[in-house]
């Protein structure tokens, strides 16, 4: 038997083989308006009631705003607040540079930029502390902005091989890329990829769907399965067109 995550996606779970392998960096990408933060963040609060400790990254929301967006929407953020904190870099470069301030000689012998070493050291620093399980960014082209990635690929790979060091199973959150050019290097380095669309049913109507469009390790279906939300909990329905 595997070692898995479960996602707490009614009827999902199966279709991946059970859940997520655990240690795995999982790609979370969809457009604007398919709820790939609230998913992401219901797979660490579904966790956190089962005991299971996360880390949630949030570069583009400030947490405030968006533990209220998560209890509008049914979650009661409180009640795993133990088990699910919040690491709040939504100011991007003026957050981790008051991180640097508290932190001494956190660049010392890093042959990385200083905005890499000091969110990685902080991380890291959190998971020896706080011995977190699972990890969400949200969302992973903030962050590389934010960490100014000259080289791409090269600081894709060893950001990745990073993540995997962590021990911990992660979630990137990512928008859609414009062009199929771009966002190969995290699709090709992630070990699963979840892909969420806003598929149209009638000229007014849409309907969230989601995908698995691969995932290492596992015998998981790739078919597209229609998305609903309701109170607080995700499921999934066979898509018909």
């Amino acid at each position: 038997m595997r070692d898995v995550v479960r996602t707490f996606i009614r009827g999902f779970d199966g279709e991946l083989g059970g859940g997520i392998p655990k240690g795995q960096v999982v790609l979370i990408r969809g457009a604007s308006g398919t709820m790939k933060s609230t998913l992401a963040y219901s797979i660490l609060y579904r966790n956190a009631e089962k005991g299971v400790k996360g880390l949630y990254v949030t570069l583009e929301q400030e947490a405030a705003s968006l533990l209220s967006q998560m209890a509008g929407l049914g979650f009661r953020p409180a009640s795993v607040s133990d088990d699910l904190p919040m690491l709040d870099l939504s100011r991007g470069r003026e957050h981790l540079t008051r991180l640097a301030e508290r932190m001494n000689d956190i660049t010392r012998g890093k042959a990385e930029r200083p905005m890499t070493a000091i969110f990685k050291a902080k991380v890291a620093q959190l998971r020896k502390q706080f011995g977190f399980d699972l990890l969400v960014i949200d969302s992973w082209d903030a962050l590389a902005t934010v960490l100014e990635f000259q080289d791409r690929r090269r600081e894709t790979f060893d950001f990745f091989g990073w993540l995997r060091g962590l021990g911990s199973t992660t979630l990137l959150v990512g928008e859609t890329p414009a062009t199929p050019e771009e966002g190969l290097e995290e699709e090709f380095l992630s070990d699963a990829i979840l892909r969420l669309r806003l598929e149209p049913v009638t000229e007014s109507q849409f309907q969230r769907r989601i995908q698995c469009s691969k995932m290492r390790s596992a015998d998981h279906s790739s078919d597209f399965f229609t998305l609903v939300y309701d109170g607080g909990h995700f499921e999934i329905a066979r898509a018909i067109s």
